[in-house]
């Protein structure tokens, strides 16, 4: 009996655990993301910070891409992983001209937002207070330097854009 009984509590759990699986979306935000993404492969929903995420890659297009929505479905933002060389013009500049051109650059990315410009992110690994660091650097499309930030471990300099 008690073997009965050990199973039958397994098995409900395993089902309570399917069951609250709080990486899913609510089905008009898969609606949302499903117009607004048709090409859209490799889907995984997550949950960061109150908003669904849906982490995906665009059939035929390099790079990964995070789409952010709200509670109640509504696009947010998107990070689009993008090459160094993909950058607009007026950004490289900007980064060469402050950093060199032999800067490792580790990352870059491109936000888009609703009702915002577009921001463009670049992790590199540039001498910080003599120092070797690893920084994020936000530039607007037209080259101005938004905004610096040591890169923190664990952190996704996304969340500063973010509305809260």
């Amino acid at each position: 009996m008690r073997k009965i009984m050990f199973a039958v509590i397994a098995v409900a759990a395993t089902l309570l655990a399917v069951g609250c699986d709080d990486d899913r979306a609510p089905q008009s935000t898969r609606n949302a993301f499903n117009e607004q993404y048709p090409t859209a492969v490799d889907v995984d929903w997550d949950r960061k910070h109150g908003y669904s995420v849906a982490e995906f890659r665009l059939s035929g297009e390099w790079g990964e891409h995070e789409a952010w929505y709200d509670k109640h479905g509504n696009w947010v933002m998107t990070s689009i992983d993008m090459r160094f060389s993909d950058l607009p013009g007026a950004v490289q500049t900007a980064f060469h001209t402050a950093y060199g051109t032999e800067t490792p650059v580790a990352d870059v990315e491109r936000l888009e937002r609703k009702n915002a410009a577009t921001i463009y992110l670049i992790e590199a690994e540039i001498v910080f207070d003599g120092y070797l660091t690893e920084v994020w650097l936000d530039y607007t499309e037209d080259g101005t330097l938004l905004r610096t930030n040591v890169d923190v471990e664990d952190y996704d300099n996304v969340y500063y854009y973010l509305p809260f």
